[in-house]
C-alpha cells in the first residue's frame, strides 16, 4: 500500500486582505490547533469515573517566519511590520492554509499575539497566533461526505 505523506513547505498560511491572497513571508512553521470546552456531567452508571460533555469549541492558528520588509502599497506577502499593523488596528482577518493543492482549510480570526526575536549571529525571526472567529471550514478536492452523531452532515468536494 502506497502511503501519501505531506511535507511542512507543502502548507502555506494565507491572509486574505482586500479580496488578495497573500502568503505570511518566509514561513518557517505554522499548526492548527483545536479545543472544546467541557461541561462535567454527572451519571448514576460511570463507575465512580467522570463524564463530561463537548461545549463551545475554538481553535488558534500558530505561525513562525523570517522577517523581511514588506512595507508596499500592494503587498505580495505578509511580515512582521504589516501584521503588526493588523494586530494593533485589531482587524479581523480571513486566513486559509493550503496544503499543496489537495486541500485547504478556511477561517477568520484575530491576530492576538506577535512577537520578534534577534539573535545576534542569525536572521530575524517572528511568531504569532490568530485566534479562530466563528468555525474553520475544510475543503477537499476529493468528494467525501461524513455524518456524526449530531448529524452535522460536511461534504468535501472540489
Amino acid at each position: 500500500m502506497v502511503e501519501d505523506f505531506y511535507r511542512g513547505y507543502e502548507q502555506i498560511l494565507y491572509l486574505t486582505i482586500g479580496g488578495i491572497d497573500c502568503p505570511i513571508a518566509c514561513l518557517t512553521d505554522n499548526s492548527f490547533s483545536e479545543t472544546a470546552e467541557m461541561l462535567s456531567t454527572t451519571t448514576t452508571d460511570n463507575g465512580g469515573w467522570n463524564t463530561s460533555r463537548p461545549l463551545n469549541q475554538s481553535y488558534t492558528i500558530d505561525f513562525t517566519g523570517v522577517q523581511i520588509l514588506t512595507e508596499e502599497t500592494t503587498p505580495v506577502r505578509y511580515s512582521l511590520d504589516t501584521l503588526r499593523v493588523l494586530k494593533r488596528a485589531r482587524t479581523r482577518i480571513e486566513w486559509k492554509i493550503e496544503t499543496d493543492g489537495v486541500f485547504e482549510q478556511t477561517g477568520e480570526g484575530y491576530i492576538v499575539d506577535l512577537s520578534e526575536s534577534s539573535p545576534v549571529d542569525d536572521f530575524l525571526t517572528f511568531s504569532g497566533t490568530i485566534e479562530g472567529y466563528g468555525a474553520p471550514v475544510l475543503v477537499s478536492i476529493a468528494e467525501t461526505t461524513y455524518e456524526f452523531e449530531d448529524e452535522t452532515v460536511y461534504v468535501f468536494e472540489d
